[in-house]
Parts: C-alpha cells; structure tokens; sequence
C-alpha cells in the first residue's frame, strides 16, 4: 500500500509539472527550503524554530543578492507541517513552482530540507527520479542526498573546562533547566560537561530542584529563570549561552557573581526585528517570540545556501553557464564543496566572550576564549576577537601569565580569584545517584558522582589496599593448609613399610596380585612354586 501511493505520488508530480510547463526559465536562481514552520499535522500550531528560519532564509537571500553579481538567488520556504504528507506536499509544490523543465542550475540548485530523515527519505522517493540534490542533516548513503554536518557544542565544553581551570575550581553544581522537550542542545551540553568533568576529576553535583544541591560554585546551561537567581546566596555563578543575554541579565538584580561565558556570532543583523514583526504572527497577538538558542539551525541554513552558491560559481566559471547543467556534475560539484566546507567547519576557531556581573551593575566585558580543535586560549581586555584571530591562535605556548599577574585582567575579577583561593570543601556530601537530562525514550542514564576531599580519598586508598594485602596473606595460608593435608605426614625412611603394605593388600581384591613386592614381605610369605627366578607365580595366575 505504501509503495502504491509513493508512485501515485511521484506519477501526479511528473504530471504536475508537465502539464502547461513554461517554455522559458526564469532568470532568478531557486533554492527550495523545507522545513516546519508549524508543529502539528494540522498547521496550527506555529514554531519558533520554524518562524525564525523562515525569516532567516530571506534575510540570507538578500544578503546574498546584494554582494552577488550576474544571477539573483530566490529562496522559496514551504512549510512541512513537521509531518511526511506535509513534507510530500511541499515538494510537490516546490517542484510545480520550479517547472520540471527548468530543475537544473543555473536556474534551479537544489532543496535544503526537511527537517527530519525520516521526511526527507520520503521527500527522495520524489527527487531522486528527477535527479534533484538535497543537503540535509544526517549523512545517508542514497545518492542525491549530501549531509552538511551540524556544528558541534564541543568547543563550548572546552570554553567551560578552561574557565573551571581558571577560577581553581574543584567542584560545582550543574544546572540545566529543559523547558522543551525538543530541547537537545542543553541536554547534551550538560551530559558532555558531566563526563568531561569528572574524567578531570572534578566534583559533579547535578541540581534536581534541591536547595541544598547549590554550593558556592554553580554552572548554569542555557537562559536562567527570574526566580533563580534568588535561590543561592553570594554565590559564583558561571552561564553558558548561545545566545545573546546580556539585556536579559542586566535586569536582574542578585547577590552572586554572574560570569556570562557565550558564543561571539549571538547576533544576526536585522533577524530579531523580522522573527517580532513576521507575518505568520497574528495581528491581535503583538510582537512574536524571538529565541538566540535557534541561532545555531540559523547558522547551519547560512551555510547550506553558501554551498549552492559556491558550487554555482565554481561550476559556472568552467560552463559558463549558457546552457543548463548537466545533473550529475552538478550533484559532484556539490558533493565536493560540501566536503570542502565540513573540513573547513571542523578546523576553524570559535570565539567565546567571557562577561562579569556584580550585584546591581551591569556585565563588563573581561575578555574572550579562542577554542581550535583541542586547544583553548584566553585573552584579556577589551580588544575584539577578530582583531585577535590572526596571533592568538597561533601564540597558545607563548602567554602562560596567570589571571593575577595579568594588567588586562579587571580588578573585580583579580578580587573575585583571591576569594575562589579560599579552601573549600567544595563537593558533594554523600555519592548521590543523578537521573540525567535525557532522553525522548524517557530511559534514564545514570551518572554516579561521589564528592570526597583528599583526606577522605587517601583514607579510602590505604584502608582498601590494605584489605588487599591482607587477603592476599588469607589466601597464601590457606593454599598451604590444603597443600598439607593432601599430601600427608613424612615418614621415615623403611619405617613402617610392612604395616602400610599389608594393610593394602588386606583391602585389595583377592584376584589382584600386589604388584610391588618388597624384601621384608618375600621373608614372611610361604614358599612357592617358582619358573623363573625373576617371576612370582600362584595358583590362580594364568
């Protein structure tokens, strides 16, 4: 049945797209972008996600169009409804609206999209015939479909682990607050910084709505709650943000230390005031949501758009581009950029800002960490980061100045380190086992983190080795004791060898002959019969 209906499906599309075909292309190039502008089969329920890369996308094409010259991209955005017969759907309208006459570059690139695998190997049964690319998300091995990696949040594990090493931590409290359940960002920021943490022997206290979980040293993923901040008193309190939360904090008045630890790229000119004023809000509902924490699927759609345009202009400066190209050296020139591009990706440097709040003032500015690959460096002061890109990446073994030494550092923070040198106890109580943030399958994994002081650690090291040691000995004695008994008491030499033989042969069976003979036995037998000198021989014997 579902076969059947995928070919209905790709016959009414062949048909769509024939029937009153245009004889002309149109000089705009296309890209179609599927994704799920709302939530529900039903599409009524809208999407902050889907809403601010709907927006997003135009934002891009203009961007791109102003700083382009010879072709004009056009970006058509159909919603999926985040289900198969609404991805199906768009395609179809997608393919309608290109004219399957003109489905190849210069004038059509290719489909961004949809969200999920799932869809988009629905939406391939479809394109695949008409040899149409995709860049999704997720690598797969069907041919037209090119995986564009999304950007790993490892760099901000390292950012948080050179802050801790910092700031002289050894231990804290991890804070996560999951208010979506799609929400896997945060989830998986927080496993990682879990792991990572203790592999570097740190103390991991997992906050599970406990007040008696906050310590003096708190780490906080993603955007806190107002009433947060009124739950530990004159604590450190270290935010980790994708987003832009500099407004947000400045409003909140508390007694910790607020540091602000978030990605440099928390801005996109002009998108916040287009997701607020988009049309798909409602007129009587005012402004719309705008959520920084989308910026990352933001940033992932940039670049799949810079994609097709670069394999455009690459392939168009060999063909020029007079004619249509042919589908397959346009799947390989996407192919070949896309990968360019996942290298580049991994290799290039991020940027952290790294911010500081007292009390009632505002945040200011500290300075900065630059994470390439496994390395981590901090600057200070007020330069920016691009200013420093060029020799900071490249001068890590050269600047090994501690915070307190540092001119640039600000002397709150070099007053804040002198209380952090301040000996704590600093770590969990009790071994408490933590239901981690995860997963949609509501399995739990379960992190054990244990909180000892050195003391506590060295006392558990000798009592355990010393267990050992003793049942070692245990083991060694008992060894000999059962090696005793099998083997039995010495006896003398020729002592008692009459007794012990005769024994046996009373308990022998009377058709066995013995068949060792000593001399004291030969002396007490009767006389026998004898053939042979070397040969004892009775009655019974064959």
């Amino acid at each position: 049945m579902g076969v059947s209906r995928t070919w209905w499906v790709i016959l009414v599309v062949i048909a769509a797209c024939t029937c009153g075909a245009r004889t002309e292309c149109g000089e705009t190039v296309q890209i179609s972008f599927l994704t799920s502008v709302h939530d529900d089969p039903a599409c009524t329920k809208l999407s902050t996600r889907g809403v601010t890369l709907y927006e997003a996308a135009k934002l891009f094409a203009e961007i791109q169009n102003n700083k382009t010259d010879g072709f004009k991209i056009e970006i058509t955005v159909l919603d999926t409804c985040g289900s198969i017969t609404g991805a199906l759907k768009a395609v179809m309208k997608a393919l309608v609206w290109a004219d399957i006459s003109c489905l190849h570059p210069p004038h059509y690139l290719g489909i961004i999209g949809p969200d999920t695998m799932t869809n988009a190997e629905a939406v391939h049964k479809v394109t695949s015939i008409l040899k149409v690319p995709h860049i999704v998300k997720k690598a797969s091995i069907s041919p037209y479909l090119h995986s564009l990696t999304e950007e790993s949040n490892s760099y901000l594990i390292q950012g948080i682990l050179k802050m801790i090493k910092i700031l002289k931590w050894k231990s804290f409290t991890l804070v996560a607050n999951v208010n979506d359940e799609n929400d896997d960002d945060v989830q998986n920021i927080a496993k990682k910084l879990t792991i990572n943490a203790i592999a570097n022997n740190l103390c991991v206290i997992i906050h599970d709505n406990n007040e008696e979980d906050y310590t003096s040293h708190i780490i906080h993923i993603g955007k806190p709650e107002e009433k947060f901040f009124n739950e530990p008193k004159n604590a450190t309190i270290l935010i980790i943000s994708e987003g832009n939360l500099k407004d947000y904090l400045n409003r909140m008045n508390s007694s910790n230390t607020i540091l602000l630890l978030e990605d440099s790229r928390n801005v996109i000119n002009n998108l916040e005031w287009r997701v607020k004023n988009s049309r798909w809000w409602a007129p009587n509902n005012g402004f719309g949501n705008y959520d920084a924490k989308e910026l990352k699927q933001v940033r992932w759609l940039e670049n799949a758009i810079e994609i097709y345009v670069k394999a455009l202009k690459a392939i168009c400066k060999n063909k020029k581009c007079k004619n249509q190209i042919n589908s397959l050296d346009w799947d390989h020139m996407v192919s070949n950029v896309l990968m360019t591009h996942n290298v580049k990706s991994e290799a290039a440097p991020k940027f952290l800002d790294l911010s500081m709040k007292k009390k009632t003032s505002n945040l200011e500015r500290l300075g900065g960490i630059i994470v390439r690959q496994n390395r981590t460096q901090v600057y200070w002061g007020d330069s920016k980061a691009d200013e420093k890109e060029k020799d900071v990446t490249e001068e890590t073994e050269k600047n090994h100045r501690t915070p307190e030494d540092n001119g640039d550092v600000s002397r709150m923070f070099r007053e804040l380190l002198k209380g952090e040198n301040e000996p704590r106890s600093g770590c969990a109580i009790a071994v408490k086992e933590i239901e981690m943030l995860n997963e949609k399958n509501k399995e739990a994994t379960q992190i054990l983190v244990s909180g000892m002081d050195d003391n506590e650690w060295w006392t558990m090291v000798w009592t355990v080795s010393g267990i050992g040691i003793a049942m070692f000995l245990l083991g060694i004695l008992a060894v000999y004791v059962i090696y005793a008994n099998v083997r039995g008491p010495k006896c003398a030499k020729n002592k008692n060898h009459l007794d012990r033989d005769i024994s046996l042969r009373r308990m022998s069976n009377d058709r066995e002959l013995p068949t060792t003979i000593t001399r004291n036995q030969r002396a007490l037998r009767t006389p026998q019969r004898r053939g042979s000198d070397r040969s004892t021989i009775s009655e019974k014997s064959v």
